[in-house]
């Protein structure tokens, strides 16, 4: 079980993978936007974040290049519908900067939770 701070500010898509996370027995801690996210981790240190790319007030580009600088350790997931752009561009950019791993929405909710299993086994032979 891990503890994930989700961030979409689209409500359908967040409570859609807040449920499949949460299945999984996953903690989810959300956030609507990139500035709720930087306030959430003002106070805790998720294991990983899974966010969107392209929101308002704060877009994931610069949420993800924010926690790599404060928490060089967590793991980042970006998920992204595309907006005007295609998906791939804005996927391949917050990979460069410091995301583990990318999707295009909708996600695949079996690669999502297989990413995130990945990246905590990951994390844990690491650490030991």
């Amino acid at each position: 079980m891990a503890t994930i701070l989700l961030v979409e500010d689209d409500d359908l898509v967040r409570d859609m993978l807040a449920q499949v996370l949460e299945r999984a027995s996953h903690h989810v801690m959300n956030a609507t936007n990139g500035e709720e996210a930087a306030a959430l981790l003002k106070d805790s240190e998720p294991d990983i974040m899974v966010t969107d790319i392209i929101m308002p007030k704060k877009s994931g580009i610069t949420l993800i290049s924010e926690v790599k600088n404060k928490h060089p350790n967590m793991e980042i997931i970006a998920i992204s519908g595309g907006g005007r752009l295609d998906p791939t561009g804005y996927l391949d950019l917050s990979e460069s900067i410091g995301a583990s791993v990318s999707f295009e929405k909708p996600v695949d909710k079996a690669a999502l939770l297989m990413a995130i299993d990945l990246l905590l086994q990951g994390k844990h032979s690491s650490a030991h």
